[in-house]
């Protein structure tokens, strides 16, 4: 019985560490923008380049190595657990928002969590406290490796599911297109406003060939034109990136090249996969670093803050940090207890984590396309500044996880 308390203090205290790193890593990003060591503007460019390059380089090398014909299978139990639990989300947000007359942007609050680099770095700080090796298998830094594939692949998902349906989710106006009186008023403002590089007669051209197109998708049926935009909509750099992986991963022939040993005929390994992998690796970090500085604009006392309903928040933190891990580590546990969900306790373990945790960072990207006001557009900012504050409560998460997913496998 001690050591079985032991267990649990040490497994507590390395969670507690491990949350600790989370959010101090946050706290560099918003000293950082207090000392004026980065300039708004340029936070806004790297969180971009973060999630348009730095992302998908991370998803190719992450999920490409991990992905083979042989563990395909592994990672659909992730696909379909990200997907359940991300619509039942926002059925649970678009439910509580009608109920209780709660703002707009309450729904993407509940509906879509941090997938990314909060995940990614809780494991990474996870592994540095030892507590990880009860289902690890002898190989920590191999099962560190399977998790942030995990992560990886429902953050795919996640993040796919986000920018296809956040907007609408908020009752965005719009189809997604102008009519051909707007478009050309913004070419005609463009035009103005920055130097073309392209000849005129191009410009004309390119205008022409725009607008033919424009007017042959408005000929097609309302159904097809909702279906096209909502395919164009889920189209991103997460998605672009993973598929890439797959694509490597599930080709024998790629995958030696691009992650074998050179004696094995990695020819790719030592410089392209290397390259690949060094501005992935930039991610975790720098994504977290970028969001406390992102963060730190919205503790600003000048601005104007909105409608910040209390019933909103303790709604919006019940699901995410009560409701999902009472839901999800039961139902992780007993379908891996009924083997539906393969062999692999990091798997398990990932999981049960992945629906918790502070809302995405993307929100305040939503709130700006929904055109909301500057009230409202401050008022998420402190919402979430507030959200990442007590993020290390996820710790008790973390050992629940941990200790369920060690149960399963002695079971």
């Amino acid at each position: 019985m001690s050591d079985s308390g032991a267990s649990l203090k040490q497994s507590f205290l390395g969670a507690l560490q491990a949350s600790l790193s989370v959010l101090l890593t946050l706290g560099y990003g918003v000293l950082a923008a207090k000392l004026s060591l980065v300039h708004p503007a340029i936070v806004g460019d790297v969180s971009g380049l973060c999630v348009k390059m730095f992302l998908p380089a991370l998803l190719i090398t992450s999920i490409g190595r991990q992905l083979t014909l042989e563990s395909v299978g592994n990672y659909a139990p992730i696909f379909i657990w990200g997907m359940a639990y991300t619509f039942t989300s926002i059925t649970i947000g678009t439910l509580g928002k009608r109920v209780t007359n709660l703002p707009d942007w309450i729904i993407p609050a509940v509906a879509f969590n941090n997938t990314t680099s909060l995940p990614l770095l809780l494991v990474q700080a996870l592994a540095a406290t030892g507590i990880l090796k009860g289902i690890a298998d002898g190989d920590q830094r191999g099962a560190v490796e399977r998790a942030r594939s995990y992560f990886l692949i429902n953050s795919m998902v996640s993040n796919t599911l986000m920018f296809a349906l956040g907007p609408k989710l908020m009752d965005k106006t719009g189809s997604g297109g102008a009519d051909d009186g707007d478009t050309e008023a913004q070419d005609d403002r463009d035009t103005d406003e920055n130097t073309p590089l392209l000849p005129a007669p191009v410009r004309v051209r390119v205008r022409s060939m725009q607008s033919i197109a424009h007017r042959q998708f408005n000929k097609l049926p309302r159904r097809v034109r909702s279906t096209l935009s909502f395919a164009g909509d889920m189209v991103n750099p997460p998605l672009v990136g993973a598929v890439i992986a797959a694509f490597i991963g599930l080709t024998p022939p790629l995958h030696k090249a691009f992650f074998a040993d050179m004696e094995d005929g990695g020819i790719f390994r030592a410089w392209l996969t290397s390259s690949i992998s060094n501005i992935g690796d930039l991610f975790t970090s720098l994504q977290m670093f970028v969001v406390g500085s992102q963060l730190y604009a919205s503790l600003n006392p000048d601005h104007e803050v909105g409608e910040m309903p209390k019933r909103g928040i303790a709604f919006v933190w019940g699901i995410r940090f009560l409701f999902w891990p009472a839901v999800s580590i039961p139902t992780v546990y007993c379908l891996a207890r009924n083997n539906f969900l393969g062999d692999d306790p990091m798997a398990w373990f990932s999981m049960m984590l992945m629906p918790a945790g502070p809302s995405a960072m993307m929100m305040s990207s939503l709130v700006e396309i929904n055109g909301n006001s500057q009230k409202d557009k401050m008022a998420v900012a402190r919402f979430l500044t507030i959200s990442y504050a007590i993020t290390p409560i996820i710790c008790f998460m973390v050992v629940g996880s941990l200790k369920t997913s060690e149960m399963a496998i002695r079971v």
